[in-house]
């Protein structure tokens, strides 16, 4: 993380999936908070996390590729090529959505929004209207 933030001054977002919160993950954070600061986040709050549209995308892309990938070299080679040609506008979309994103949210009471997107929202599916909805309150200060 020295190397993505070398002033410290970072701030890290992951949306606290099960996956993110094993004991190893958790150590590895405590073990380097004076180098980036760990935004807290509802969890599973997919919607509100503009990367999990650039996943559904890249994830598209990679899927419409013929012939299918046939070892992990050529699938890494054909992701690396749709990462690097990302359209900047889509980038600046997705961060201008954000005020629109908490809006839907705060409306939908903690239930999905026109902003889930693809197949890696299933899970969040799991998470209750109302834990979710109460958990987005509180990270983002409203209640």
């Amino acid at each position: 993380m020295a190397f993505v933030f070398p002033t410290g001054n970072g701030i890290f977002q992951q949306d606290n999936s099960p996956c993110h919160k094993a004991r190893i993950v958790l150590e590895w954070f405590e073990e380097h908070t004076d180098e980036f600061h760990l935004m807290s986040w509802p969890l599973n709050s997919l919607d509100l996390n503009p990367m999990e549209h650039i996943w559904d995308v890249m994830e598209r892309q990679l899927r419409a590729q013929t012939p299918p990938c046939s070892n992990i070299s050529t699938l890494r080679d054909r992701f690396l090529d749709i990462w690097y040609n990302l359209s900047s506008v889509m980038y600046q979309k997705l961060v201008a959505s954000m005020p629109r994103r908490v809006a839907a949210v705060l409306k939908a009471k903690g239930d999905a929004t026109r902003y889930w997107v693809g197949g890696h929202n299933i899970l969040a599916l799991q998470y209750t209207r109302r834990d979710r909805f109460k958990e987005a309150c509180t990270v983002l200060k409203i209640v």
